[in-house]
């Protein structure tokens, strides 16, 4: 009797045991379907509906590009030339898209705070504080200041992306030159250049459609709501030269000023528009099928265009160009969220038929990336950028053989 007691007894445990571990299992079991439905079902759910019924102001066309050239071997083949790049303000130069050589050897740059600073490039580290640059504010826009250039006359032109073309002034006030041509309004000013005598400011609208930061909305779509511009200094008027750009960006003039290039980002091409000459009036293709979204252009003085870009073309994009619904359900989630970058840097040097004279890359120029501008001062080129703190200076490899 107490052995046969013994034995239920024990059996009666087993058997609570057995039904705890079932009941444990069965409890997470249930965890993990409750974790399963919030942190995987849900989000699914919502980026699928999102996609399908979300808002979205882009109406994407369909359209083809080229394939994209080689990164294994040819003119744009991947390298490290850009390894060693020295990075200067990484903790107060907030996103500088542009800059800008002025008189005395000064730089100009503005900042995602609406700031215009003035930086000695001889004295660009804090002392004790390396990741600090010094400089001195001279003001704020108001806005989100991108391309800017020195003009002779004036001092600095600056495109604002929501405030449009503008003129610092020396006492540190800003005056607004112009918001609007041909009676549409600027959406996203991008990009400026001058001429010489500082006459005239070609500039970009990159989009007349999609505002500042909406770059991706307007590429996505590609209806070419870009223009390329010309202010008069003398009479304050604004004429369109160019309308149909995709999503126009940097802008610079030739050395004789015969001629304006302009980028077009969402087409991966250099447009040219001629300013003299037999051609005055028209444009063409003067280079095409980048092997990135070009972003802006800047002549060194000798007909030799270094052009910034920031990221590589994306296999993903190319694929979608002729299937707009899809794009359109990618611009419904691109509202809310933007599209992932891959750190890559990378600038380009075109000669004045349109020839690669140099390529320069890293994975990352020691931890700088998207490159927005490339600025050849002397025997220097300065990198900014409008997604990355800080600035960049290498030597010019063109400048030193």
């Amino acid at each position: 009797m107490v052995l046969f007691s013994s034995v239920c007894r024990d059996a009666a445990v087993q058997n609570v045991m057995i039904k705890d571990c079932r009941s444990e299992l069965n409890t997470d079991m249930t965890l993990s379907k409750k974790w399963l439905f919030w942190v995987v079902f849900v989000p699914v759910a919502l980026i699928v509906a999102v996609a399908l019924f979300g808002e979205t102001p882009a109406s994407p066309v369909a359209w083809t590009p080229q394939a994209a050239p080689s990164l294994t071997d040819g003119v744009y083949a991947s390298n490290d030339k850009l390894q060693n790049t020295q990075v200067f303000g990484s903790f107060n130069l907030l996103q500088p898209e542009s800059i800008a050589p002025g008189p005395n050897g000064v730089l100009y740059t503005g900042m995602n705070t609406g700031e215009v600073v003035r930086l000695n490039p001889g004295d660009l580290r804090v002392k004790n504080l390396p990741t600090t640059a010094p400089f001195a504010l001279l003001a704020n826009t108001g806005g989100r200041p991108l391309g800017m250039v020195y003009n002779p006359r004036v001092g600095l032109i600056v495109a604002d992306g929501q405030r449009g073309l503008l003129q610092i002034q020396p006492e540190g006030g800003v005056k607004v030159l112009s918001q609007q041509a041909d009676g549409v309004p600027f959406g996203f000013t991008d990009d400026v250049a001058v001429t010489a005598d500082g006459h005239y400011a070609y500039f970009t609208d990159a989009s007349s459609k999609f505002k500042y930061p909406e770059f991706t909305l307007d590429i996505l779509e590609h209806q070419g709501h870009g223009r390329l511009l010309r202010y008069d200094f003398e009479t304050g008027q604004t004429q369109t030269l160019l309308s149909g750009l995709q999503f126009a960006n940097g802008v610079t003039l030739s050395s004789a000023e015969d001629y304006v290039l302009v980028n077009e980002t969402g087409a991966y091409r250099i447009t040219r528009y001629w300013l003299k000459g037999d051609k005055q009036g028209q444009s063409d293709t003067f280079v095409d099928n980048l092997p990135g979204f070009p972003d802006n252009i800047r002549n060194d003085g000798h007909d030799v265009f270094w052009v910034a870009i920031p990221s590589l073309r994306d296999p993903m994009l190319d694929f979608l160009s002729d299937k707009p619904a899809l794009r359109k359900a990618l611009s419904r989630l691109l509202v809310h969220v933007e599209f992932p970058v891959k750190p890559h840097a990378m600038a380009l040097a075109f000669d004045a038929q349109g020839k690669v004279l140099e390529n320069l890359q890293a994975p990352k120029a020691n931890g700088y990336y998207y490159i927005t501008q490339v600025t050849p001062v002397g025997k220097k080129l300065y990198f900014s950028s409008v997604h990355i703190n800080g600035i960049a200076e290498t030597l010019n490899p063109l400048m030193n053989p």
